[in-house]
C-alpha cells in the first residue's frame, strides 16, 4: 500500500510503502519520518488548490498554432475559405493568450526557481516575446483581408513566415518547459513549518534549507547528500543527483585533473581547501551551462579515522568573478585604480 512520509528534519515528502532508509535531502535516517494523512480526492476546492495557471495558458498556443497549420493545409487541398478563416481565428486566440502565459511564467520563475539567472529561463522569455510579436504581426497582416493568401505577393508570404515562426516558437517553448518540469520533479524538498524537536533539529534544517549548495560524496566520488541550495544552483533535483558521480557538476575538460587530486586527498586524508582557503573553479549546471563556483570542503572520517567522503559548501560567484576580471583588464590597460573603480 502506497503512503506518504514526511521527514521531520527538512520537510522532504517520500511516497512509498515505507519511509526511505536515508532522507535524500538532509541525510536523516528513517526514524525521522512520520506518516502523512491521505490526501482528499475530488471536489472543486481540491482542484482549485492545485490549479497552475502557467501550464494551462502555455498549452493554448502549443495546441492552437499546429491546429491552425492543419487548417491551412486542408485549405490548400480543398480550397475552402472557411478553413483559412478558422486558422486565422486560432492564430488570434493563441496570440491573445501569450501575455497571460508570459506573465504567469515570470511569476512562477520567481516563486519556484528564485529568479535563477540560468540561460533556459532567458530563452523561454525571448521565445515568448518573439511568439507575441509574430502573432501581432500576423494579425495585422491578415485582419480584414480574407483573400490575403489567394492574392499572392509579399504580404501573403510574410503572413506565412510569421505563422512558421510561431510554430517554431511553440515547439521550442514546449521543449524547454519539459526540461524545467523534470528539474522540478522528483525529490524536491517542500517548505514546511519547523518540526518539533527544538535545537536538536536545527543542524538538519540548516543543511537542507541553506541557500548555498551543500553536498557530500563518498570516497568513490558518488553523491550522497544534495540540499535545496544545490538544487537551485545546479538546477538538478536531489532525486536525480544522489547516486550519481561528481562528474555531474564537473566540466569534462577538468575531470581528469579533478580525479587525480581526488585520489591524492583520499590517500593522504589532507586537503588545503578547508578552514582557511577557498577554491574557485568552473562548475557545470544541469542544463550544460558553466558558472564560476567557490567552495570549501570538509573531510568526513569514519570511526577508524579513515576518509569516508568529502562534503562541500559551494556558492555561485560568477558575477563577482566577472567584476574582478573587468577590474584587472582596466588596470592592465593603464586606467589606474580610479578608472577601474568607475562603473
Amino acid at each position: 500500500m502506497t503512503a506518504r512520509w514526511q521527514c521531520t528534519i527538512c520537510g522532504y515528502i517520500h511516497t512509498g510503502a515505507a519511509p526511505p532508509d536515508v532522507c535524500p535531502v538532509c541525510g536523516a535516517d528513517r526514524t525521522k519520518f512520520i506518516p502523512l494523512p491521505a490526501e482528499r480526492q475530488g471536489g472543486l476546492s481540491a482542484a482549485l488548490a492545485v490549479f497552475k495557471l502557467h501550464p494551462v495558458a502555455a498549452h493554448f498556443p502549443g495546441g492552437l498554432i499546429p491546429t491552425a497549420w492543419l487548417f491551412l493545409g486542408l485549405h490548400a487541398v480543398y480550397r475552402d475559405p472557411g478553413l483559412e478563416v478558422a486558422a486565422f481565428w486560432l492564430v488570434m486566440l493563441a496570440t491573445a493568450v501569450v501575455p497571460v502565459s508570459l506573465g504567469s511564467g515570470l511569476r512562477d520563475w520567481q516563486k519556484h526557481f528564485g529568479g535563477e539567472r540560468a540561460a533556459i529561463f532567458f530563452r523561454k522569455i525571448a521565445l515568448a516575446l518573439t511568439l507575441l510579436t509574430l502573432g501581432l504581426a500576423a494579425t495585422v497582416l491578415r485582419y480584414g483581408q480574407p483573400g490575403l493568401l489567394a492574392a499572392g505577393g509579399w504580404p501573403g508570404w510574410l503572413y506565412l513566415f510569421c505563422l512558421a515562426g510561431m510554430l517554431g516558437c511553440v515547439v521550442l517553448l514546449g521543449h524547454y518547459g519539459a526540461i524545467l518540469v523534470s528539474r522540478q520533479g522528483g525529490a524536491r524538498a517542500v517548505p514546511r513549518p519547523a518540526p518539533a524537536g527544538g535545537i536538536d533539529a536545527w543542524p538538519g534544517l540548516i543543511v537542507a534549507q541553506a541557500p548555498d549548495a551543500i553536498l557530500a560524496a563518498d570516497a568513490g566520488g558518488v553523491i550522497r547528500l544534495w540540499n535545496r541550495g544545490a538544487e537551485r544552483i545546479f538546477g538538478v533535483p536531489a532525486a536525480q543527483a544522489i547516486g550519481r558521480s561528481l562528474d555531474l557538476i564537473i566540466p569534462e575538460s577538468l575531470r581528469q585533473r579533478h580525479w587525480q587530486g581526488w585520489g591524492k586527498v583520499m590517500s593522504s586524508g589532507v586537503s588545503r581547501y578547508g578552514e582557511a582557503e577557498l577554491l574557485r573553479v568552473p562548475a557545470l549546471r544541469g542544463d550544460g551551462s558553466r558558472f564560476s563556483a567557490e567552495f570549501s570542503i570538509v573531510m568526513l572520517k569514519d570511526e577508524d579515522g579513515g576518509i569516508a567522503g568529502v562534503a562541500a559548501i559551494l556558492r555561485d560567484v560568477t558575477v563577482q568573478w566577472e567584476r574582478e576580471k573587468q577590474l584587472r583588464e582596466q588596470l592592465a590597460a593603464g586606467g589606474g585604480p580610479a578608472a577601474a573603480a568607475t562603473p
